[in-house]
């Protein structure tokens, strides 16, 4: 039941955008319900809604919201969705290719996508690994020793996965340990298209980036983002 009011009220957000830009709502695909966290790069204002350009993982596209207090370069969350196809507003004469509707958005996290992403960055407990390091790469206890030097460069590492979260923010959240690093720090985070198991020893190309903090208390002191991940057997 509340399922059904919730896709209710956004047929009804639906109507108030067409009826102005005379638009059938049947092209509209079902209704999503998937996590995303973006940043505002742009906001036009209409009466009664926003059209927000996003950026999320590298992708900029553009949604529409109820009329909301937020400002460009401030993130906006939502998980319920619909989206619209060659959406055409008379109001700004302008066609999008694709357009979200969203129903929920916010300036902060719900409890349970906090509870998402904290599991995705709480380092797991050292384990009892030993990996034999790249000799064209870095171990996890030098990258952190490096890690001013190496903040916006491309590194290589090989690990042991020993947490995965698949598609947290269109992003799959993986955790290696090699057996080196401190008592502090031994486990680093990958962000990566690419799926691994537990279990997995791979080796992550990606870029390093130090102090990354997506929002939401989602802070890390150092990050690997858009790695290829290559496996071996």
């Amino acid at each position: 039941m509340k399922a059904l009011y919730s896709t209710l009220a956004l047929l009804l957000f639906l109507f108030a955008c067409t009826s102005e830009e005379d638009k059938n709502i049947s092209d509209l695909d079902d209704l999503k319900n998937e996590p995303h966290i973006a940043k505002v790069m742009e906001k036009i204002e209409v009466k009664g809604y926003n059209y927000l350009q996003v950026s999320e993982n590298k992708e900029d596209y553009w949604i529409a919201v109820p009329t909301m207090d937020i400002k460009v370069g401030e993130t906006v969350y939502f998980s319920k969705f619909m989206i619209m196809k060659d959406f055409r507003s008379e109001t700004i004469s302008r066609t999008f290719d694709n357009i979200l509707f969203i129903e929920d958005a916010r300036k902060s996290a719900t409890p349970q996508e906090m509870k998402n992403i904290h599991s995705g960055s709480t380092p797991v407990e050292k384990q009892d690994v030993s990996i034999e390091p790249l000799s064209d790469g870095f171990t996890i206890e030098k990258i952190f020793e490096d890690k001013s030097s190496l903040n916006g460069k491309t590194v290589k590492v090989k690990g042991k996965v020993v947490k995965y979260n698949h598609q947290i923010m269109k992003r799959n959240w993986i955790h290696i340990q090699d057996g080196t690093g401190t008592e502090k720090e031994y486990d680093l985070v990958i962000t990566s298209q690419d799926e691994v198991k537990v279990g997995d020893t791979i080796v992550a190309e990606g870029k390093f980036v130090t102090d990354k903090d997506f929002g939401a208390g989602y802070f890390f002191s150092v990050i690997v983002e858009d790695a290829k991940i290559s496996k071996e057997l």
